[in-house]
């Protein structure tokens, strides 16, 4: 058993050409968006790789499992899981540095898995229909870079608000997961009953929630991937410091909240009637 960090000298895709190894294990220790993206690249390399046993490790506890076939679930990402030739642990470099250039999806492709850049997102199947109240997801909250990704709370009213006067109903679709980042609160003008937070998450709640709005609209997290693999037609993505060519090259409505003025929300879900 190896476990394998460094991709400086190969990537997974040259150790399995030159040692052809019988089972190998993805190490992938990040968050569900992260995930979201990741899936295309994980059986796009079962594809390529049809002799080898290809697994996936994921975080105990996450509820990622829901998501993946082939599931190992660790509690400890830094040690060779037992039954496998080789365990690499993908890091999933961040490319928002890039202005674009290459999706994080992309980067990871080339410089951890060592085959041709891929940026689509997976497709999932429909679980539930879309409400009759004409519900809006909204998640103005980051995980991990809350700073480089919320809005102001001003400016998220103001979103809020633009949704209702659109005709919509707009509904916080922010869980408390297990890697929830306590700074961030629930804005003060978001009622009680217009959010999910007190429901005990599940991946699976957030994509039934997600397919019963007639819109998403999400900072840089989970719900925005997610968008992306069930409604990228209605989903809106809210820019502040990563662009959105970050995590996609398709044509999907973005706003920039930096300096948010209005009208453009609202806009916009008019012409999903």
């Amino acid at each position: 058993m190896r476990l394998i960090r460094s991709y400086e000298r190969a990537k997974v895709a040259d150790i399995l050409r030159r040692q052809r190894p019988r089972k190998i294990c993805l190490v992938f220790w990040h968050g569900l968006g992260d995930l979201v993206m990741f899936m295309t690249s994980f059986y796009k390399m079962k594809k390529l790789f049809p002799n080898v046993q290809i697994d996936i490790a994921l975080q105990d506890g996450t509820g990622q499992e829901a998501l993946v076939r082939d599931v190992i679930l660790i509690r400890n990402p830094n040690q060779p899981i037992e039954g496998y030739d080789y365990t690499f642990q993908i890091h999933y470099p961040m490319s928002e540095h890039m202005k674009g250039r290459w999706t994080k999806n992309e980067w990871c492709c080339m410089e951890e898995l060592g085959i041709d850049p891929i940026s689509s997102y997976p497709t999932f199947k429909k679980l539930r229909e879309r409400d009759d109240r004409k519900l809006v997801a909204v998640n103005f909250q980051a995980t991990a870079l809350p700073d480089d990704c919320n809005p102001t709370e001003e400016v998220a009213q103001r979103i809020w608000d633009e949704i209702k006067d659109a005709g919509f109903v707009p509904v916080e679709a922010f869980f408390r997961h297990a890697w929830y980042n306590p700074v961030n609160e629930k804005f003060s003008f978001i009622p009680e009953r217009s959010t999910v937070r007190e429901i005990k998450p599940t991946v699976t709640k957030l994509i039934r929630l997600l397919q019963a709005c007639e819109a998403n609209i999400s900072v840089s997290t989970a719900n925005f991937h997610m968008g992306m693999a069930t409604m990228p037609e209605r989903t809106m993505y809210l820019q502040k410091k990563f662009l959105l060519s970050s995590y996609t090259k398709n044509n999907i409505a973005s706003m920039v909240i930096n300096k948010y003025e209005g009208g453009g929300i609202k806009s916009w879900l008019e012409t999903l009637v």
